[in-house]
């Protein structure tokens, strides 16, 4: 090992807490003991691949925007961006025989339906949404849909993009719509332009004041999907951000969390549910009470 590389390693262990105040500060997240590990990594790398000592790296990542790659590589080090189509057995029953069909219902009237999935990683959750959609709009072209998928990752975003996944992803859909939606090459899945082009992606923070907005257009949604993603705030952030959840929802909207998402609803209208899967409503005579046994 180089004495410039053991210098790099001792700098970095010193400035340490300041590159997590930053990650905090910048995107609310908070880091914990295993993830600082793949943290101090990652710098160490980012320091040794741009030649900067670790103080000029911190220097950059305070002053660049916010979809810099530099950025990019250390948020991909410290979010599992675990994601795969078709995840948790009981919330893919939920929505498939719930609250899809009790959205498709209530919107009949107008044909129009707009879900958001806050922190998609890769896209594999909100195509998944647009997968069974398709299934269950027979009429699927009358309707205006609105499936937008939001990170702070721009990488995973950019994979989110290109629609091509590897078998992990694959591991718990239906061999049918492995058949009805994808090409595979060698042993890349590439899901067909039919689904893709239902599906938006965008850069969003969830942790500052860029939502709910017409400009971006997150606000009326009919469904929120935001599932392990709150587990990386703490519990101030969590009641900020599910109060802002709230705001964008519509009056009969739902709110789905993970399993390992924190329960908070002070200071919101939310009304918690659960029943072997965990969602929030805005209407206190919702539909699905009795239909979700």
């Amino acid at each position: 090992m180089s004495n410039n590389t053991d210098t790099i390693i001792n700098e970095t262990k010193k400035l340490e807490p300041e590159f997590i105040e930053l990650i905090h500060k910048r995107f609310g997240l908070v880091i914990r003991i295993h993830q600082a590990t793949e943290l101090t990594k990652t710098i160490i790398a980012a320091c040794i691949k741009f030649n900067y000592s670790p103080q000029e790296y911190l220097n950059h990542l305070k002053n660049c925007s916010c979809n810099s790659s530099l950025l990019a590589d250390l948020l991909a080090s410290i979010t599992v961006g675990e994601s795969y189509f078709f995840r948790d057995k009981n919330q893919m029953i939920l929505l498939e025989k719930i609250l899809l069909p009790q959205l498709i219902k209530k919107k009949s009237n107008d044909f129009t339906l707009k879900i958001w999935s806050a922190g998609c990683s890769s896209g594999e959750e909100i195509y998944t949404i647009a997968i069974l959609l398709t299934e269950l709009l027979p009429n699927i072209d009358t309707w205006d849909l609105c499936l937008i998928g939001t990170d702070i990752n721009t990488s995973a975003l950019q994979k989110a993009h290109a629609g091509t996944y590897g078998q992990w992803s694959m591991r718990s859909i239906p061999e049918k719509y492995i058949n009805r939606y994808f090409k595979i090459n060698n042993r890349s899945y590439i899901l067909s332009p039919e689904i893709c082009n239902l599906v938006q992606f965008k850069y969003l923070n969830l942790c500052d004041n860029s939502y709910p907005s017409i400009i971006n257009g997150i606000f009326d949604v009919d469904l929120i999907l935001c599932r392990n993603v709150l587990i990386y705030f703490d519990n101030e952030l969590v009641t900020k951000i599910m109060k802002k959840l709230s705001a964008c929802m519509t009056e009969h909207g739902y709110l789905v969390l993970g399993a390992s998402d924190p329960i908070v609803t002070s200071g919101t209208n939310l009304i918690f549910h659960h029943n072997d899967a965990i969602y929030f409503s805005l209407n206190k005579d919702d539909e699905t009470k009795k239909d979700f046994k």
